[in-house]
């Protein structure tokens, strides 16, 4: 008689793993019909065994959701599962909660390496997740034809369920239209015109670190604040002054608080319905939310005679049949914020640091800067120094800003995708690898780990400089398809560009007029080790001591 009246719960948490598996039910009131509501419903069946209605019911919420879970892990292990001939650890395979727990330590991209290095080039981190590391996987993935953005993208914007920002959005039709309207602020002469803003703060930085001469600074910590404060006058003409007063308001603290839950939430997107919920959880994304909202009312009531990117997102020009939303506005501000500062600073952390723990390379780049004799306002002259560009690009090659890559997924609803031989089913999701992609012998040799700016100059320049290492020319390696520090395809970053003229603009100017050198005591192996990867980098500490050059 119980194997019969326990045959309800059972049946029922099969059928809830198939409404699982093919709807994926985000929304906390299906959650609690389907995981609360339906097993508590069983408990008349189960009655005639307990002597009250509450053992009654927990034996069918227990029943019932040990099938449930009994039913996925059979399914995601069984030879069924339409990925189930890709390797992977098994508790990927069981649950992305594992995987996203990993995630949360901020060391993802050092366990998607291990894994890569133990299953090979295709690994399932996830019951329906992929990670490639092979550049042929890069176009048919994000390229013209490749596939949308994943769910990983809805949870990273979990307040944004309308007028999602251009990052954020997942419809490819949608993000091509307003994509168009960011374009408009990214074109040579919008970028040309940025230069004056951007100089100044240049300016404002260095003269802040000369003041400092003979002091220890925090030096990651200044870069930060200098690339926030530039892309708060890009976006809203102005606003914050980290450089002067620092994190007063505690706004910076705030947005990095909120990048490991964000990173949390992008893996397990579901979880948003109870995180927003959650004051102390909201707090870290609602506070930088007002801040942008309520820039944009005052950017729009003061106006400004400067064509900034506010300009163009608020499509002052007219151009828009429909002009967007001050709350549309004000999600692609707080975007141009994070997404610029997040490229610039970690990377001019990562050159330095790099620099420092490579002095012949940080004496080359110094002569070249020297030896041009340019203004940090030449921005054309900039681009034309060889071992500046191989510097940036070989710290962005290491250290990509997006550590992990671009999620992507099959059109929901479609027919799948295919990446070359490998067919991804809808409800499957993939990435390209960066960090390992980026380090991988077959695409960067020799000495794929090592920090070697010369592997991107001339071969002239590289038997002259390091013959040793180049002499041998069957063993160099420089694959530059592998090389995608800022994304790829239609989907990549629009402001890349403007980025890496910043980056040319503060290394040129600091170069010129300051020198560092490591704080006393400070261990060189401790700023990996401090890094984290949420989503975007987070840096430690890099204390140096300043010296005036002139």
């Amino acid at each position: 008689m119980m194997d019969s009246l326990l045959l309800a719960p059972l049946a029922a948490g099969i059928i809830c793993h198939g409404v699982y598996n093919k709807l994926e039910p985000r929304q906390l009131l299906w959650h609690v019909a389907l995981l609360v509501l339906v097993p508590l419903s069983m408990t008349p069946l189960l009655l005639p065994l307990f002597s009250n209605v509450i053992w009654a019911a927990l034996a069918a919420w227990a029943v019932y959701l040990a099938t449930l879970a009994t039913s996925i892990t059979i399914y995601r292990l069984s030879p069924f599962h339409p990925l189930a001939k890709y390797p992977g650890p098994l508790l990927c395979r069981i649950s992305k909660i594992y995987f996203a727990c990993v995630s949360f330590g901020g060391k993802q991209h050092i366990y998607y390496q291990q894994l890569h290095l133990r299953y090979g080039d295709i690994v399932r981190i996830g019951p329906n997740e992929l990670s490639f590391c092979t550049p042929d996987a890069i176009a048919p993935m994000m390229g013209a034809s490749g596939m949308p953005k994943a769910a990983f993208w809805d949870g990273l914007f979990p307040l944004q369920k309308e007028n999602r920002s251009l990052v954020g959005l997942r419809n490819p039709h949608d993000h091509a239209r307003y994509r168009r309207i960011w374009s408009r602020g990214f074109t040579a002469e919008g970028i040309k015109s940025y230069k004056p803003l951007i100089e100044r703060r240049v300016d404002q930085l260095v003269e802040n670190l000369t003041q400092r001469a003979g002091q220890t600074v925090d030096l990651a910590q200044w870069f930060n604040w200098f690339a926030y404060d530039v892309m708060n006058d890009l976006a809203f003409g102005s606003g914050t002054e980290l450089m002067q007063n620092e994190d007063a308001g505690g706004l910076w603290h705030l947005m990095e608080s909120a990048k490991p839950t964000a990173l949390l939430i992008g893996h397990l997107p579901w979880l948003a319905e109870y995180y927003i919920h959650i004051p102390a959880v909201a707090k870290s994304f609602t506070s930088f939310a007002y801040f942008a909202l309520e820039r944009v009312r005052q950017r729009y009531t003061e106006g400004t005679a400067r064509r900034d990117l506010f300009y163009h997102l608020m499509d002052e020009a007219g151009l828009e049949e429909t002009p967007p939303s001050l709350d549309q506005v004000a999600n692609d501000g707080e975007l141009a914020i994070v997404a610029g500062s997040d490229t610039v600073s970690p990377t001019l952390s990562n050159l330095f640091w790099l620099l420092l723990c490579n002095p012949i390379a940080y004496a080359r780049l110094e002569d070249e800067i020297d030896a041009a004799k340019i203004s940090v306002g030449d921005v054309a002259a900039q681009a034309q120094l060889p071992y500046l560009n191989a510097a940036i690009n070989e710290t962005m090659r290491l250290f990509p800003a997006l550590l992990s890559g671009s999620t992507r997924a099959p059109l929901v609803g479609g027919d799948g995708h295919w990446i070359g031989p490998h067919f991804l089913p809808d409800g499957t999701t993939a990435n390209v690898h960066t960090y390992t992609l980026q380090r991988d012998k077959r695409n960067f040799s020799p000495l794929p780990e090592k920090f070697l700016p010369e592997r991107w100059l001339s071969r002239e320049q590289q038997d002259l400089l390091e013959p040793s290492i180049f002499g041998d020319r069957t063993q160099v390696v420089h694959n530059t398809t592998a090389f995608v520090p800022f994304s790829y395809g239609p989907a990549d970053c629009i402001g890349k560009r403007l980025a890496v003229q910043e980056m040319r603009m503060t290394v040129i100017a600091i170069m010129q007029r300051l020198k560092f050198c490591f704080a006393d005591g400070f261990d060189q192996g401790s700023w990996e080790a401090e890094m984290c990867n949420y989503f975007v980098l987070t840096m430690g500490r890099l204390p140096v001591i300043v010296t005036r050059r002139v």
